[in-house]
């Protein structure tokens, strides 16, 4: 069995994130779901695990699993260069970062990657969506946020075709290290991205055969082709 690991659902859940745990499940029986809630010691802080996903929550709840993930961020950092997969989506990346700032307010990040995030929650909501590359496959992707990224991006996960990457000024998308990927995409990104969960499981190891494959994937290229006419 491998073992998958569903962090924080209750908080951090907003547009149906945790269903990219959920369909990674329905395709292969081998996956073992563990639901770590906000009351609980991760399953990774001690124990072995191939996979851990961390979805979009609230700005004022970020703030709260930032102090929820700061005692394990050694063993974080030990298991993203063992080459565990972390899949972190939407505003979950700026936990990740130095720090947060929010008006005159700085919230301390996990400073794992080299990057800060400032919000503009004064502003109207920034909603857009993307197509980029990463090791030879198209991605898509959509954003709504109040906030933006900012720093070199090294480690970047994304090369943007179209659309903007972590702030309006660049076309690197995300932040990638290893098999730890993250990105500003909202919602249900591997059924968005087909062909990335297919190369998740083979990662882990397992059959690359998808719930609904032939019906997700052509829903995958009707997309791509419809973005790129209209973005």
């Amino acid at each position: 069995m491998k073992k998958v690991e569903l962090l924080y659902p209750k908080l951090c859940n907003i547009y149906g994130e945790s269903y990219n745990v959920e369909y990674l499940s329905r395709c292969n029986p081998e996956i073992e779901v563990v639901s770590t809630q906000h009351g609980d010691t991760p399953e990774f802080a001690s124990n072995d695990v191939d996979m851990i996903y961390l979805g979009c929550t609230t700005e004022r709840k970020q703030e709260q699993i930032i102090e929820l993930l700061r005692p394990y961020r050694d063993r974080m950092a030990e298991l993203i260069d063992k080459g565990v997969i972390f899949l972190v989506t939407g505003n979950a990346v700026e936990i990740f970062g130095k720090y947060i700032k929010d008006d005159e307010r700085i919230i301390e990040g996990l400073d794992m990657f080299d990057f800060y995030s400032v919000r503009y929650m004064k502003n109207e909501r920034h909603n857009s969506q993307y197509i980029g590359e990463c090791d030879g496959l198209t991605f898509l992707g959509h954003r709504s946020q109040f906030s933006f990224a900012y720093g070199d991006f090294d480690e970047y996960f994304i090369d943007i075709e179209k659309g903007i990457g972590m702030n309006p000024d660049t076309k690197r998308e995300g932040i990638r290290r290893n098999n730890f990927f993250g990105t500003y995409s909202l919602g249900p990104f591997l059924i968005l991205n087909p062909l990335f969960a297919k190369r998740l499981l083979r990662t882990m190891g397992l059959e690359d055969k998808l719930c609904f494959e032939r019906e997700i994937i052509e829903a995958y290229e009707y997309r791509l082709d419809e973005l790129r006419r209209t973005i």
